[in-house]
């Protein structure tokens, strides 16, 4: 063979392995390019119910993909998710493998597991509301819903005749009981006779249980009530027993029991975060960089920031108007709701005349109830 086969063959074998290389490098940027960039515009939402569910599982929905067709971002929806690590687990597997980069819960995941899948997967953004105040790198925020309970408390307190309120909720932690205890607070503002009868239910959703709750408390002659779950099983009930209620995080304008609501704005929430992450994704050449402590961001919404509110209907007085108009507007300045003497049920003092319960301490430590909370049995 002379040179210049050689030369030839040699030359065509070279263009043919640069043509298949060029080939197999165009497949992979198609199919795993495509896929990341896909995934960096996704957010995947895990709520622990379906997003039919009045309150707590719709209206976040709703906000978040309000948020995302405005963003030209898909929303990829996972329902009925229940916050063990097992569970969330297989959920975020999932998504991991689809190249979502922000994951965001609403069901409390815990700071544990949280922790877990950060290591398993650093380069994804997650957010959870915050139940545990800790130094970590997740995204988290807080909803001082408290804010707008101890409105309900006022409101609640004032409109009663018979001084039997009731409150329905799931089982003790800090976030729930920072609910009631601020509930109860703004009840003795200005009721100081009246009671506070609290009946469990075992569970942020279960329909029995509910109104099993409200069935209680109605034999106990309440005749105000509000409540902490995730659906509009109390609202129901409450209207067909003629128990005024004070909603949670839904409005029920054409409802003739309903006195007001508490309500967050989850669209000015999410935008906050999204847009957070956005800004940090688009500065940053290696979302590992967030892990280094760039994502440990917190943000605290309240009354100040226009997300919790307390809408009121047209069946309150002037009085009541007044009197949370005038409870808005010291929250507003800076009034600090747990402060001054507090105790708990067995009268163990919590905090002293002078002081106030720092947020660290309302977040991680409230395992208790405020004196003149009563525990009833349903």
């Amino acid at each position: 063979m002379n040179d210049d086969k050689m030369t030839r063959r040699f030359y065509f074998l070279n263009v043919s392995v640069t043509v298949v290389l060029l080939f197999a490098m165009l497949i992979s940027v198609y199919q795993f390019g495509s896929q990341a960039w896909h995934g960096q515009n996704q957010i995947a939402l895990i709520i622990p119910g379906a997003k039919e569910n009045l309150g707590w599982d719709r209206s976040q929905y709703l906000a978040l993909k309000t948020i995302c067709e405005e963003s030209d971002t898909s929303l990829v929806l996972r329902e009925n998710v229940p916050a063990d690590y097992a569970s969330c687990k297989k959920v975020v597997d999932e998504l991991a493998r689809l190249g979502i980069q922000q994951i965001i819960f609403t069901n409390g995941c815990k700071l544990s597991n949280l922790e877990n899948f950060e290591k398993a997967y650093p380069k994804i953004y997650f957010c959870t509301i915050e139940t545990i105040s800790a130094l970590w790198t997740t995204g988290r925020y807080s909803i001082l819903s408290f804010e707008g309970s101890y409105l309900a408390g006022i409101l609640a307190g004032l409109h009663t005749k018979t001084n039997h309120i009731g409150y329905v909720a799931p089982y003790s932690n800090s976030e729930v009981n920072q609910g009631i205890n601020a509930f109860t607070m703004g009840v003795q503002r200005v009721n100081p006779d009246a009671e506070v009868l609290l009946a469990w239910t075992n569970s942020w959703d279960n329909s029995a249980n509910e109104e099993q709750a409200v069935q209680s408390l109605k034999a106990r002659r309440v005749d105000v009530l509000t409540y902490h779950q995730n659906g509009d099983t109390v609202p129901k009930i409450s209207e067909r027993t003629g128990i005024y209620f004070i909603a949670y995080n839904e409005s029920y304008p054409n409802n003739k029991f309903c006195l007001a609501s508490i309500k967050f704005d989850w669209k000015k929430v999410y935008g906050d975060l999204v847009i957070y992450e956005r800004r940090h994704s688009e500065s940053s050449t290696s979302n590992i960089s967030y892990a280094n402590g760039n994502r440990n961001t917190k943000h605290a919404y309240g009354l100040a920031k226009n997300v919790v509110s307390f809408e009121t209907s047209d069946k309150i007085t002037t009085r009541e108007k007044v009197l949370l108009d005038t409870a808005k507007w010291e929250i507003n300045h800076g009034r600090v709701i747990f402060s001054g003497d507090i105790f708990d049920r067995n009268d163990v003092r919590k905090c002293s005349a002078n002081e106030s319960i720092s947020f660290q301490k309302l977040q991680s430590d409230m395992n208790w109830l405020i004196k003149g909370v009563k525990i009833v049995e349903t």
